[in-house]
Parts: C-alpha cells; structure tokens; sequence
C-alpha cells in the first residue's frame, strides 16, 4: 500500500531521524508497465480495485536493468504534472502540517509500523462510481534525478517520533527499459512514512511524451 503518513516536528529536514532502516528489496522485473492493478487506485484513497491484480512487488532497481522512461498511473481527475508531491489531504480534526495533535500517531505507511488512518478512515475527494479512470502516463527525459531520489535510504523513526495524522496519494510509477520491461519503484520515505523531499520534483522534471487512459473498477 502507498498510503503515507505526513510527519509533524522535523522529520522532513532529517532532524535526528536515523537513516537506513533495511535494505529494500530489489523490485520484480516484469513484461510491462500495467496501471489495471489494486494500487493504482489504493494510492488515491477513492477506494474501488476488488476484482484487480496486485501489483508487482516494488523495490529497489535491479543490477543490470537500464531504465529508458519512466510510467506514472495517474488519477485522471488530477492536474498533469501534479506527481506525488502533491500537497496531503488532512484528516478531519487532524492537526495542519508542522503541527502536532494532543495525540501523537505512530509512524507506519512504507517503513512498516503502525498505518495512519487510510482510505477506510480518511478519504481523499473523489468517488469511484461506475469507475475510476486513470491517466497512463509515459515520462521521458534525464531520469538520473529521478534515479538518485529511488536511491535513497528510509529514515528510521525515533522512539518518541510525533506524526500529524495525514494522507498523501502516491501514484503507482514504473521504470522502464528499452525492451519494455518494467519495475515498480520503491520511494523513499521519511520518519513519518512520507514521501522524502525531492521526490516529487524528480518526476515533474521529466516529459510527457504519450498518455493513454483507463477506466478500473
């Protein structure tokens, strides 16, 4: 699941949060990129999904794949070029970004520990009826800042971490190489599960160069 917690205090800048919690697996190398998968519509919170695939594991690049492009599933309804750094979507009566509740959350998302509220609690806005339609997006370009974010270590959370509670929708985003072949990317997140800075950044410098659209269930 790419459903992520926003972090309160300092885990953005680093701020005393170890890096490195593991090594990430290396991501399954698979015929193609394919959005028609549960993720695709689990990463935007707007429910919906039963009846499709799982996606390919995700993980690190595997040695010796050469990515040439880059595929984003986005949600159709979402401004092009909006990538997951898109500003979070709050829970109701949950404390803005930078701030921290009476109540702290436990960090959790993609580091592993406890999940923040998901979809089932905290919805983003949309609805999935009589489906969900989602851009397939192929991004051309100098993939290297892209490469070097998915390099990136896990920061471990502290002990004592403080976490606003938060949702960000991450898109599904494979690499590809020149033979079509595709791995799913693993991001790197923060102390809190969310996405780490830069991220969003490396895919909004890349270009569009074909979109297709799909309507899941």
């Amino acid at each position: 699941m790419l459903l992520l917690g926003g972090c309160a205090g300092d885990g953005h800048s680093g701020g005393g949060a170890g890096e490195g919690a593991a090594p990430r697996d290396v991501a399954a190398v698979v015929d193609a990129a394919d959005c028609a998968v549960r993720e695709t519509v689990s990463a935007y919170g707007v429910g919906g999904g039963e009846g499709l695939p799982a996606a390919p594991r995700a993980g690190a690049v595997p040695d010796g794949f050469v990515p040439v492009a880059a595929v984003e599933c986005r949600l159709a309804a979402l401004a092009p070029g909006s990538g997951p750094s898109r500003v979070p979507v709050p829970e109701l009566g949950a404390p803005a970004p930078g701030e921290v509740g009476d109540a702290p959350v436990p960090p959790g998302g993609a580091v592993g520990g406890p999940a923040v509220p998901g979809p089932s609690e905290t919805e983003a806005p949309g609805t999935t009826s009589p489906g969900t339609r989602v851009d397939v997006v192929r991004l051309e370009g100098d993939l290297g800042p892209l490469l070097a974010q998915l390099r990136r270590p896990d920061q471990v959370p502290r002990p004592d971490q403080a976490c606003a509670a938060m949702f960000q929708a991450v898109p599904v985003l494979y690499l590809v190489d020149a033979d079509g072949r595709a791995v799913r990317a693993a991001w790197p997140t923060d102390a809190c599960g969310f996405l780490r800075d830069g991220a969003g950044e490396s895919v909004a410098a890349l270009a569009e160069v074909d979109r297709q659209e799909l309507t899941l269930p």
